[in-house]
């Protein structure tokens, strides 16, 4: 595995469990409230859930957005 294929890995794995568990925040905040009873534990809970559906997206869309946004920014720097 090269290096930049380990960087852009562990950017996705960082990245999904970061977007899990503000996601879950909020989830949990519209759902049930914030600061309601059990609040901490069903938002810890709902962030694994949350990162195993996230992380195969981010995972799988990283490289194709890495790629549009250096196409993007080559077209801009050739003019």
């Amino acid at each position: 595995m090269s290096q930049e294929l380990k960087k852009l890995a562990t950017f996705g794995i960082i990245i999904s469990f970061l977007t899990s568990a503000y996601v879950s925040f909020l989830g949990t905040v519209l759902r049930q409230g914030f600061g309601t009873e059990n609040f901490v534990n069903n938002w810890m809970l709902l962030i694994p859930k949350a990162y195993f559906t996230v992380l195969p997206f981010v995972l799988i869309t990283g490289p194709l957005v890495r790629k549009l946004v250096d196409w993007l920014f080559a077209k801009y720097a050739k003019k």
